[in-house]
């Protein structure tokens, strides 16, 4: 979605540009980027790990595979510039375009670099990042040496996020709590909401994001609800529509702090972060860690997470209004700077594409 993004600033400031999208072999990447009507080439890539395991190997084969792939059509595409998203689909993509001579901006997401960005930073014309710089240089000192390639530009939103209208959701004015766990749901997440739903219910109305394999056990605890708290609970599979409608009526959020929070911070939501255990280089911990130490969001240790945890801080922020308020000024600081960074972006491409022509 944030590729798609730039794809959008770009076409708005170069009516007629070409765009390719090189991605995975899933069928719901190429899906996603046809119905915005840009072409599609998909790749192999291997993924990257930093332990020991005998995919490794093979993994390897696919990764060279995917750098032939990405050359011949790069080469037939004659791109004057690539940019990459990062994750180890476009590393293969960094890496052909390194060997034809094509200028390559990335971006990162995550407050610290993922590997894939790493090994592509020395390529790379110039690094966009979606975090201030000196979070990156706290972490890791050594990035310092790249000074003059780091850029500040935010995460890119789609403008769908920005303009909805949301729906009605409920037919009471109580407060409104999402709680989502990604598209595809949270197993661990959903069991401590469902082993203390009636308590939450009595202090808020519920949306309930449970992913296709949690949907059915919502339903039953649905209805083994009284009737009055059966019309507060809205359990849902995933629904693009009801999602972003709920987005837009939480009064707080329960999440992952994957890049989702960019959208959180473009909304100005208060939020509630859970990272995901073993993400890669523990990236949400790190997301979730930078925000709550700025109090821009409360951040929850999955290790540590239980009902009761869950309900007292839910009802702590519920009665402070105050302490809403300001952590929705310190998160919309991080969200101002991706409302704009789309346009930023592609900007950028074309400045790196322009001057790489020059020279």
């Amino acid at each position: 979605m944030p590729t798609l993004a730039v794809a959008e600033a770009l076409r708005a400031k170069l009516p007629g540009v070409e765009l390719l999208y090189i991605g995975s072999m899933r069928a719901e990447d190429r899906q996603l980027v046809e119905s915005a009507h840009i072409e599609f080439r998909a790749i192999h890539a291997g993924k990257l790990r930093r332990y020991l395991s005998w995919e490794n190997v093979v993994d390897s084969f696919r990764f060279l595979q995917g750098i032939r792939e990405a050359r011949r059509i790069l080469r037939t595409f004659g791109p004057q510039v690539v940019f990459a998203k990062g994750g180890f689909v476009s590393l293969p993509v960094v890496m052909a375009a390194k060997q034809l001579d094509i200028p390559v901006v990335v971006h990162e997401s995550d407050s610290q670099l993922g590997l894939a960005n790493k090994l592509a930073l020395r390529s790379a014309k110039k690094l966009a990042v979606a975090w201030p710089v000196q979070t990156y240089w706290q972490t890791e000192p050594s990035l310092g040496r790249y000074a003059d390639k780091f850029i500040y530009t935010g995460l890119p939103i789609v403008k769908e996020l920005t303009n909805w209208r949301a729906g009605q959701l409920f037919n009471n004015d109580r407060p409104v709590l999402l709680v989502t766990g990604g598209s595809q749901g949270a197993r661990s997440l959903n069991e401590v909401v469902w082993g203390v739903l009636p308590r939450l219910l009595r202090e808020c109305n519920l949306v309930h994001q449970v992913g296709s394999l949690g949907i059915a056990e919502a339903e039953t605890r649905k209805a083994d609800l009284s009737p009055e708290l059966q019309s507060s609970y809205l359990p849902f599979e995933f629904d693009r529509n009801v999602f972003l409608s709920a987005l837009h009526r939480a009064d707080l959020v329960i999440s992952r702090s994957g890049s989702f929070v960019f959208e959180l911070a473009a909304l100005g939501k208060v939020a509630i972060l859970v990272p995901l255990p073993g993400s890669a280089n523990d990236h949400q911990r790190r997301n979730a860690i930078a925000l709550s130490r700025d109090g821009a969001a409360v951040m929850l240790s999955p290790e540590l997470l239980n009902g009761e945890m869950l309900v007292q801080t839910v009802k702590d922020l519920i009665i402070d209004k105050e302490a809403r308020q300001a952590m929705t000024e310190k998160i919309k600081v991080l969200g101002e700077q991706s409302l704009e960074a789309a346009s930023i972006i592609a900007k950028l491409i074309i400045d790196v594409a322009s001057q790489s022509q020059i020279t």
